[in-house]
């Protein structure tokens, strides 16, 4: 017999966050749809499309039990406390997080218990357990989706348990036979399909958490969880959404949308801000199962309901890598405010794939760029109005691609990930751009999708005289601290073919924040000119090339700070260094200088620093009190680099 589900591991855990020891798009869980068995390149292989997965809309509401063997809940840091008839009004309220999106028509509900000595599997239950198996992460999610187009008869035997499982007398998924597993209606299933989803919530003694349920129960112990926000997460997963990439809301708040794949269980503030969804976990709930699209039965329009088609516009596009020439598979496409409060909204994953599958064990295979992405395609669901479209790569910081789904680790596996951060600029879009900083908002109507928003990625010049991050400094800096690094003027120089002009797009800042309910705002950005004398530099701040006042940067990641004139500042330096007038730039960022600093540990934002483990101490690196006399940090690089590139051609 055929394999006819797979239970997906990808993208469908939670893991803690801490400063010290880090363990960072909305969209969907993936798995592999094998329909029509068509060959791959590989003997004994099929071909796999990968697809979202969903609940068929007969198995809403998606009914689960709570595992009621362990009560009271295991306390893996002392005695318990926590019961199952206390945890359970939990497990609803944090379902109805989701249950209650105007827009969206997903329903689960919590039904009864079952006694389960063992751990979850695949039993026709689905199951909410604190009885787990060791794992690293502090809970997990598991769909049991369908591979391929199946149409199910009266007598089938789904779990090969000796039990029927699907009814012919039922339009809806129930227990009919009052046995506790759920029966499914007969008629065809599409692939994608999620016939069971189990979700485990981590008490074990050697790596599991201690999961609370009151505010004032929420501490700063490693170990030690509200479950509400960790049920609300895992409960996005168990209706078929991935992993979010947005880690910092806005301009103002440092708090991340729910979906997204760390929590600090240290920051009380932060857990709890995580039982409230965000618009990007709202979007792609109402994407995936959008109210007003049935006249009749569970999406159509009930009382308090507001119409997907009404309220949300979709923007699409497609995106194709400058360099590689090639459609690109896991691109961050972001959709944020174009006034105001600098919000990101929502944000998706670029790319259709599909993956060789082994025939007999169901093990997926990546073959080549040209196998295995057909496209660089890329749908975006955004409330009505006007939104700035900027991608970003899956790099690893803030959230490498293995925590979202198959599309965008495949991406990143051909190296796809190689690019900047940049934003939609219309016709001025291509692998060469006169202003990779610029947006041309695009408008989204609801019911008329915006098509065309195509991305190339820059084929930029980065000056980056450093390694992979290694640290982080600045956590007892004083305020108003300057950190600079320098950019000698022969690398300006050597940039581009003699002869060509340079264009200077941004300056890219790694930076970070201790309370992650925070953003990393500095005093402000420079690119400035300067001299060396040994040990010590001396910058102009008086007169700076370019400067951005508060500059917001982003947590855990390279923060782009834009030139508004590329070509204009190019050719300043270019003349600069011919004339012999500019020796030297230097890229420069002050923290803060007015104290207590943001945040309830009153520590600065950080900047990230390569200690040489990869690489030279290229020593440009320097600081200064004053900003008049700069000293060269001997033993580490900071991260801040330069983004050129040549003009392009008329």
């Amino acid at each position: 017999m055929r394999k006819v589900f797979v239970r997906t591991g990808l993208a469908v855990v939670l893991a803690t966050l801490s400063v010290a020891a880090p363990v960072f798009a909305g969209g969907n869980i993936e798995v592999y749809d094998v329909t029509g068995f068509v060959p791959s390149p590989i003997p004994g292989h099929i071909i796999g499309k990968n697809v979202p997965v969903h609940w068929d809309s007969r198995c809403i509401p998606v009914h689960f039990r709570v595992n009621d063997t362990l009560n009271p809940i295991p306390n893996p840091l002392g005695t318990p406390f926590l019961s199952v008839a206390a945890v359970t009004p939990v497990i609803q309220k944090a379902f109805d997080s989701w249950n209650r999106i105007p827009t969206s028509f997903i329903d689960m509900r919590v039904v009864g218990t079952v006694p389960n000595p063992g751990f979850a599997a695949f039993d026709g239950i689905n199951e909410v357990t604190f009885r787990t198996p060791a794992f690293g992460a502090i809970a997990i999610s598991s769909p049991y989706s369908l591979i391929y187009d199946l149409t199910l008869f009266p007598g089938d035997d789904i779990d090969e348990d000796g039990d029927s499982d699907v009814a012919a007398t039922i339009a809806t998924c129930a227990d009919v036979d009052n046995d506790g597993d759920i029966e499914f209606p007969a008629g065809f299933y599409e692939a994608g399909t999620i016939f069971e989803n189990d979700v485990e919530f981590n008490t074990t003694a050697a790596r599991g958490y201690r999961f609370t349920i009151n505010d004032d129960e929420a501490d700063t112990v490693q170990r030690s969880l509200d479950f509400e926000a960790v049920a609300v997460h895992e409960f996005g997963h168990s209706h078929g959404l991935s992993h979010s990439v947005i880690d910092q809301v806005s301009d103002t708040d440092g708090d991340g949308a729910t979906m997204f794949p760390f929590v600090n269980p240290t920051l009380p503030a932060h857990e709890l801000a995580a039982r409230t969804l965000e618009e990007d976990d709202i979007a792609w709930s109402s994407y995936t199962y959008p109210e007003g699209t049935a006249a009749s039965g569970l999406a159509a329009l009930q009382p308090g309901d507001v119409a997907f088609h009404q309220a949300y516009g979709l923007i699409q596009g497609s995106v194709t890598h400058g360099g590689l020439s090639q459609p690109v598979a896991g691109a961050v496409v972001r959709a944020s405010a174009t006034q105001g409060e600098q919000k990101i909204f929502s944000s998706t994953f670029s790319g259709t794939t599909q993956v060789s599958v082994d025939e007999i064990t169901g093990e997926e295979f990546i073959l080549s760029p040209s196998f295995n992405i057909l496209d660089g395609n890329y749908v975006l669901p955004v409330r009505k109005g006007v939104w700035n479209i900027g991608i970003e790569p899956l790099d690893g910081r803030p959230v490498g691609a293995g925590s979202f789904n198959t599309t965008a680790l495949i991406g990143a596996v051909f190296g796809q990930q190689s690019f900047n951060e940049e934003f939609f600029n219309g016709p001025g879009e291509g692998a060469l751009e006169l202003r990779s900083g610029q947006a041309i908002p695009q408008v989204a109507v609801p019911g008329l999708p915006r098509t065309g928003v195509d991305f190339i990625t820059n084929r930029d010049i980065q000056i980056a005289n450093f390694g992979d991050v290694e640290n982080f400094v600045s956590g007892n800096a004083p305020a108003g601290l300057y950190y600079a690094v320098r950019v000698p003027a022969g690398q300006i120089t050597g940039a581009v073919p003699a002869g060509e002009d340079v264009l200077f797009h941004a300056m890219q800042f790694d930076t970070l924040v201790v309370d992650s309910s925070t953003v990393p705002v500095f005093a402000e950005a420079m690119l400035a000119t300067g001299t060396v004398n040994g040990s010590t530099a001396t910058i102009d701040l008086a007169h700076p090339l370019a400067r951005e006042m508060s500059f917001v940067g982003q947590d855990n990641d390279l923060s782009p700070a834009y030139f508004q004139s590329p070509v204009a500042l190019g050719s300043i330096v270019q003349n600069g260094i011919q004339h012999g007038t500019i020796k030297d730039l230097f890229l420069v960022l002050r923290l803060p200088t007015t104290t207590p600093f943001p945040g309830v540990a009153g520590i600065p934002p950080l900047v990230g620093t390569d200690r040489g483990d990869d690489g030279p101490i290229y020593g440009y690196s320097y600081s200064s009190t004053d900003g008049v006399t700069f000293t060269q940090e001997p033993d580490l690089n900071y991260r801040f680099s330069l983004v050129l590139s040549r003009k392009p051609t008329p």
